[in-house]
C-alpha cells in the first residue's frame, strides 16, 4: 500500500486551498490534477495515476498519489496486457482491441507474479537439499510440490488450472504482508523501468524455501491436495450450490481480483470483481456492450436471477446489453406481457 499523506493542522501551509480556478473553496485547481488523453490506451488498477500509460508518465501533487515508486503487479499486468494486445503479441488473432479480445484478455486470469517468480520457485524447490525444509519447528518434504508448480505453464487462474492454488498459498507466505518490492529480487525496482522491475527472484533465498515449506505444510494440514484444481477450492455458495470462481488475489498480479475468506466455517469467495463491462463505441447508433454482475441481480434465493450471472462469470461468458428496440426484440429471453 502506498504511503498516506499526513497534513499538519498547525501549519498554515497545510490549510485547505483557496484556488480561484477550483470549482469550490477547498478544492484543487483541475489543471494540477492528473489527466491523460491518448489514442492507444490509458488504465488504472488501483495505483496512483502516475503510469496510466508508461509512455507518458504523469506528475501531480503528492497528496494525489505517489510517482517514481514501485507499481503493484496488477498494474504491471494491466500495462503489459494492453501493450501485447496492441502489438498482437498475446497469442490472439490480429492487433488492437475488439470486444471479443477485450473479454478474452480480462478472463485470461493471467498472473504477473507467476511470470516473474515461478521458474525461480521451481528451481528453489528442486535444489532443496534432500527435498526437506525445517520451518516453524516442522520438517517438511516439499519435493511433491516441485513438479506440480513446474507443470503450471499457463500462469492462469482459470477454474481447471492445477498448481495455481499451490502457488497462491506459497505467494501469500512469501509476501508475509510486505510489499512485493521487499521480496528477495536480484534486480531491484528501477523507476526508469517500472513495468519490468523488480524481477529475477533469488532461488537461493531461505525466504523462498521457507514459504514453500509453509504452504506445503498448510495444505497437507487442511487436507487439500497439492495438485488441487482451482475449482476444487475457490467457489462461492449460492443456495447450497458450489459455483467455481476464476481469478485470484490482486497481489498475484491478476486483473480479475477474487479474494477467498471464511464464511460459516468454510472457504468461500468474499470479495472481488463485481460489475464488469466492455463497451465498443461505433460511428452509427448506440455502443456495443457486454456486461456481467458477478454476484447476480437478486438476493432472493428463490429468484431465477439469484445465481444466473454468477454461473456465467464462472464459465467466462457475458451478457449482451440491448439498447435499441430492435436489439431488445431480438433477445431470445424476451417475454412480452400485455396488460388489459
Amino acid at each position: 500500500m502506498p504511503p498516506v499523506s499526513m497534513l499538519d493542522g498547525k501549519r498554515s501551509a497545510c490549510d485547505w486551498p483557496d484556488d480561484p480556478n477550483a470549482v469550490a473553496p477547498g478544492l484543487m485547481d483541475p489543471r494540477r490534477q492528473p489527466r491523460l488523453i491518448r489514442s492507444d490506451f490509458v488504465g488504472n488498477a488501483n495505483d496512483s495515476a502516475w503510469l496510466a500509460n508508461p509512455e507518458q508518465p504523469l506528475s501531480f501533487p503528492r497528496v494525489m498519489g505517489d510517482t517514481a515508486a514501485p507499481r503493484s503487479l496488477r498494474t504491471q499486468e494491466l500495462i503489459l496486457t494492453a501493450q501485447h494486445r496492441i502489438d498482437g503479441t498475446d497469442g490472439r488473432p490480429g492487433k488492437g482491441c475488439t470486444p471479443e479480445t477485450m473479454r478474452q484478455s480480462l478472463f485470461a486470469d493471467h498472473s504477473r507474479a507467476a511470470d516473474l517468480a515461478l521458474n525461480s520457485t521451481v528451481t528453489a524447490c528442486r535444489n532443496t537439499p534432500f527435498g526437506t525444509v525445517l520451518v516453524d519447528g516442522n520438517l517438511v518434504d516439499v519435493s511433491e510440490a516441485c513438479p506440480i508448480v513446474a507443470a503450471w505453464k499457463s500462469h492462469a487462474y482459470t477454474s481447471d488450472s492445477r498448481g495455481s492454488w499451490l502457488f497462491a498459498i506459497y505467494w501469500s507466505y512469501l509476501l508475509g504482508g510486505q510489499a512485493v518490492e521487499k521480496l528477495p529480487w536480484r534486480v531491484p525496482f528501477d523507476a526508469k523501468d517500472p513495468v519490468h522491475t523488480p524481477n529475477s527472484l533469488d532461488p537461493g533465498s531461505s525466504a523462498v524455501r521457507d514459504a514453500l515449506a509453509r504452504e506445503v505444510f498448510a495444505l497437507r494440514k487442511s487436507g487439500t491436495p497439492l495438485n488441487a484444481r482451482l475449482s476444487d477450492v475457490q467457489n462461492i455458495t449460492r443456495g447450497g450450490e458450489q459455483i467455481p470462481v476464476r481469478g485470484s488475489i490482486g497481489e498475484l498480479g491478476v486483473l480479475n481480483v477474487i479474494t477467498p475468506g471464511q464464511v460459516d466455517g468454510r472457504t468461500d469467495v468474499v470479495f472481488g470483481s463485481g460489475f464488469l463491462q466492455e463497451v465498443r463505441f461505433t460511428a452509427n447508433g448506440p455502443p456495443q456492450t457486454s456486461s456481467l454482475l458477478t454476484y447476480s441481480q437478486s438476493a432472493e434465493p428463490a429468484s431465477p436471477h439469484y445465481a444466473d450471472q454468477t454461473r456465467l462469470f464462472s464459465a467466462g461468458r457475458w451478457v449482451t446489453e440491448r439498447c435499441t428496440e430492435e436489439q431488445i426484440a431480438d433477445s431470445p429471453q424476451l417475454e412480452v406481457e400485455v396488460l388489459n
